[in-house]
C-alpha cells in the first residue's frame, strides 16, 4: 500500500461511522469501488509528492539519475525516509554510508517519537503500522551494514530491537539472529529465539546446524544436518555439485525448499559461513545414504 491510499483510506476511516463490522466491510467496499473509478476527491500531501518522485528514482534508467530523484524526494519532504534509504543503497563509501544511515534513523527515531509512535500499544507491531514500517526497514539495513563491516554484537543488538519493536518480524531479523547465535556460538539464545519462531527451513535451521558442529556436539549436528536435507534436496546437491539452478523466481527473490534458497544462503550469510572452511567435507561425509 501507497502513501497516497493510505492517507485517503484513514480519511475515510475519520469520516464514517459504521455501527457495527459488518457496515465497516461494506462502507471498505464501496471506498475501493470508488477508488478504482477514480471517483474520489484527494489533494496530495508533501510526502505523496515525495513517494511518487521515489517511484520515479525506482525507476529510473541510470544510477545518477535514480540518486538525484530520490535526493529531490527526501529534500521536498524529510517524512519520506523510504528515500533515504534508497540513497543508502547506492553510496559505496561506508564512512558516508554510515553517516547517512545513522544520522537519518536518528532523525526519523525523535520524529516517530514526537509524533507518539513509540508509545506502548505500538510497541511490537511497527510493521504493521504504514508510518513506521520504513523505519524497521531501516534498523533491519544498519544490521546488515553491520554485518558487513563485522560488527556482530552490534547487529546483534539491532536485531533484537527489531523484535522488540515488530515481534511479526515481516523482514525476516530473527534469521540474521539466529545466524548471529550460530557464529558466537551461543547455544541459550539460539534456542530461546528457535522456540519463539518454530521454523522448518534453511534460514532457521542452518544455523543450528553450524552451532552444534562448532560445539563439537555430532549427535545434534547430524539432526539438524537430516532436518536440513529433508527441508531442501537441493542443499546437498549444492555441496556434491549436482544441483540445477532454478531460473523461475525474479532477481532477488528466492523460493524455500530448492536451489534459489541454497544460493541465497550463502550469498546472504557470508559472515558466518566464512567461518566454517572445511564444512563441506563434514557435510557430504555426513549426508552419505546408510
Amino acid at each position: 500500500m501507497n502513501n497516497k491510499l493510505n492517507n485517503m483510506i484513514n480519511e475515510f476511516l475519520e469520516n464514517i461511522d459504521a455501527k457495527d463490522e459488518k457496515e465497516l466491510n461494506e462502507k471498505l467496499q464501496e471506498f475501493i469501488k470508488k477508488y478504482n473509478a477514480n471517483e474520489i476527491e484527494y489533494e496530495n500531501t508533501p510526502l505523496d509528492d515525495a513517494y511518487e518522485l521515489l517511484e520515479k528514482a525506482e525507476n529510473a534508467k541510470s544510477k545518477t539519475q535514480a540518486i538525484k530523484l530520490a535526493k529531490k524526494a527526501y529534500d521536498m519532504c524529510p517524512e519520506c525516509f523510504d528515500a533515504l534509504l534508497f540513497l543508502v543503497q547506492f553510496e559505496d563509501n561506508p564512512l558516508k554510508r554510515w553517516k547517512l544511515l545513522d544520522e537519518g534513523l536518528e532523525l526519523e527515531k525523535n520524529r516517530l517519537e514526537k509524533e507518539n509512535y513509540f508509545k506502548k500499544d505500538n510497541i511490537g507491531h511497527f510493521y504493521g503500522i504504514f508510518e513506521t514500517r520504513p523505519y524497521i526497514g531501516g534498523l533491519y539495513m544498519k544490521a546488515e551494514c553491520l554485518l558487513m563491516d563485522g560488527k556482530i554484537k552490534q547487529a546483534l543488538s539491532v536485531c533484537k530491537e527489531i523484535l522488540k519493536l515488530n515481534e511479526n518480524d515481516n523482514t525476516g531479523a530473527r534469521y540474521l539472529l539466529m545466524a548471529i547465535y550460530a557464529y558466537l556460538e551461543e547455544e541459550k539464545e539460539m534456542l530461546k529465539l528457535y522456540r519463539k519462531y518454530p521454523e522448518e527451513h534453511l534460514e532457521m535451521l542452518f544455523p543450528l546446524f553450524v552451532l552444534y558442529y562448532k560445539l563439537g556436539n555430532d549427535k545434534l549436528a547430524k539432526k539438524y544436518l537430516a532436518k536440513i536435507n529433508k527441508a531442501n534436496p537441493d542443499f546437498i546437491k549444492f555441496f556434491k555439485g549436482t544441483m540445477t539452478k532454478n531460473n523461475d523466481d525474479p532477481k532477488g527473490y528466492y523460493s524455500k525448499g530448492d536451489s534459489s534458497e541454497v544460493l541465497m544462503y550463502f550469498r546472504e550469510y557470508a559472515f558466518l559461513i566464512n567461518t566454517i572452511p572445511t564444512i563441506d567435507y563434514y557435510i557430504l561425509e555426513n549426508s552419505k545414504k546408510k
